[in-house]
């Protein structure tokens, strides 16, 4: 199968789970024979457009969003802003041209033109999507308040103006760039967390969404061997710095039982990207109000190849998050035999049997969170039961094969429903004719 797959960052430039996840799958696809072009942005190169044989970065990327819309309706900000449309369309436009996918892929679009799946979505091939984030409710219900949609609506229509934005309008229609704002709907979708479609204006899909929960590789996990279970003291969060995944109600956490004399010793480490520098400064002032502050640290991102030697230097992983659907650090954990601890607003405490293979508690509550490490700290048989079990869990369920499993199941059925309709309208209009 040709899959033209695309998605908004790609390793080994990202912000977390999601790509990394999308690239493993795409490894995985190639092994077992599929052929997949990524299309993704430029984010770590610099603004520079990188095309290699199955891999283009050619998409400028915008964080979060931010600038990633027609500045203002004056000449030179519309220059620059269409200029970017029509360079990153032709890419699109040659990829198709070239490629020739039997299958569109989406994965994510954030952080990048509107505009490039909305183009993908006129494409003559079955439209598929893997939703583990906000994205499409990003699109969905955002992205009409985008100046580049409302830009055609300000001021005059008539008369020379009138005249220059139709003429303007005409020819950027010609490139295939969509003026409009369009809502993304696949024909068909699969999903980790049924979060993500709250409050979406209408269904995403035009059939029934299947769930297809995420993975990890939690193969290279197996072999780690925590050191120090029977006395759990170094506690570990790896996730971007970021309000939604709360390491604040870590440090606040971990300062409750440092003030016991029992747990002063208590160790943390907080790795990750440090996406959100306002969040980050109340972070440094929570920590810095701890009894040892000393012992509570924020490092830096960790290379991927490099965190099963820190999932072995510490004692309990820890994901607070407030709102995650995908947070594979709970799996990656597990699979090293961490005992996990984990909010009730994350998709994987929904997998898990609390008390056995993970403890979960309830997001943001502080007190209730260093209760249970406490009780993991007092009891090296909690400690090691749920070692044991949550690794058995993680390296039976969470696995990269099980998931391209599903993935590849989907996207098969897909296809073959859509050549079967494709042949039963062919066969009609003959019948007709």
């Amino acid at each position: 199968m040709r899959i033209l797959l695309l998605m908004n960052m790609y390793p080994p430039h990202s912000d977390g789970g999601y790509p990394l996840l999308c690239q493993e799958t795409v490894e995985e696809l190639k092994q077992r024979g599929h052929d997949v072009l990524v299309l993704t942005s430029n984010m770590g190169f610099d603004g520079r457009r990188i095309q290699e044989s199955r891999l283009w970065r050619v998409f400028d990327y915008c964080p979060d969003n931010t600038g990633n819309e027609l500045s203002s309706g004056r000449p030179l900000d519309l220059w620059y802003w269409y200029r970017r449309e029509w360079i990153e369309h032709g890419f699109i436009q040659k990829a198709l041209d070239d490629f020739r996918p039997e299958a569109i892929f989406v994965w994510a679009t954030k952080g990048m033109s509107y505009s490039l799946a909305v183009r993908l979505m006129h494409y003559a091939a079955p439209k598929f999507a893997y939703v583990c984030g906000f994205w499409l409710s990003d699109h969905n219900k955002l992205a009409h308040l985008r100046r580049q949609y409302q830009f055609w609506q300000w001021g005059k229509n008539s008369g020379v103006v009138g005249f220059i934005r139709k003429m303007l309008r005409t020819l950027l229609e010609y490139k295939g760039i969509p003026m409009d704002f369009e809502p993304l709907v696949f024909d068909w979708l699969a999903f980790n967390n049924e979060d993500v479609f709250a409050g979406l204006p209408g269904p995403p899909a035009k059939s029934t969404p299947v769930q297809i929960y995420d993975s990890a590789p939690v193969e290279r996990y197996a072999h780690v061997r925590p050191a120090n279970i029977d006395r759990a003291r170094r506690i570990i969060l790896v996730g971007r710095i970021h309000p939604t995944k709360d390491q604040v109600t870590l440090a606040r956490a971990c300062a409750l039982l440092q003030s016991q004399s029992e747990f002063a010793d208590l160790e943390l480490t907080l790795a990750g990207w440090h996406h959100d520098h306002v969040y980050l400064e109340a972070l440094r002032d929570v920590i810095a109000a701890a009894p040892f502050p000393e012992r509570l640290r924020i490092h830096d991102p960790v290379p991927f190849e490099e965190m099963p030697a820190l999932f072995g230097a510490h004692d309990v992983v820890v994901v607070p998050s407030q709102v995650d659907p995908l947070p594979r650090v709970a799996a990656e954990g597990m699979a090293a035999g961490l005992p996990l601890v984990v909010s009730d607003q994350t998709g994987i405490s929904r997998l898990l049997v609390n008390r056995k293979e993970a403890l979960i508690f309830p997001a943001g509550d502080a007190e209730t969170l260093a209760n249970l490490l406490g009780e993991i700290m007092r009891s090296p048989e909690l400690a090691r039961s749920l070692s044991v079990l949550g690794r058995a869990r993680a390296l039976e369920y969470f696995s990269t094969k099980r998931m391209v499993d599903e993935l590849e199941a989907f996207l098969i059925k897909g296809l073959a429903s859509f050549r079967g309709s494709y042949e039963a309208r062919l066969a009609e209009g003959q019948a007709t004719a």
